[in-house]
């Protein structure tokens, strides 16, 4: 491995580092890292390991987000449980749309008539 490589190879380390401090962020991570976002996003197309970082830090930082949501909806939050109704309820009728069917549930069918005598 030249000398390059391994100037390389520890600024991907350093990158990541950053990516993991910044939960994913990617303007946090590059600022952390001394470099532009543009350097970052490009790292992240180039090297898996980058790539793996961000969607890891992304994964856990909405993990955590959803434990603090459950957490409110176990103190009897309202707003928390009407939103968890909302988005993961729906199919027990947990909606606010109308939803629109045919008959037995099946698709809608449109008659379009025209008027002759216009």
């Amino acid at each position: 491995m030249n000398p390059m490589s391994k100037k390389r190879e520890a600024r991907v380390t350093e990158v990541i580092k950053a990516i993991k401090d910044s939960n994913g962020l990617l303007t946090l991570a590059a600022k952390k890292a001394g470099c532009t976002y543009w350097t970052v996003w490009n790292y992240s197309k180039q090297f898996p390991s980058v790539a793996k970082a961000i969607e890891e830090s992304h994964e856990t930082m909405l993990d955590y987000a959803e434990s603090k949501l459950y957490s409110k909806i176990r103190d009897g939050d309202n707003t928390a449980i009407i939103f968890y109704l909302k988005t993961q309820g729906k199919s027990r009728g947990y909606i606010e749309r109308q939803e629109v069917t045919g008959e037995g549930g099946g698709p809608v069918t449109l008659k379009v008539v025209y008027d002759s005598s216009d």
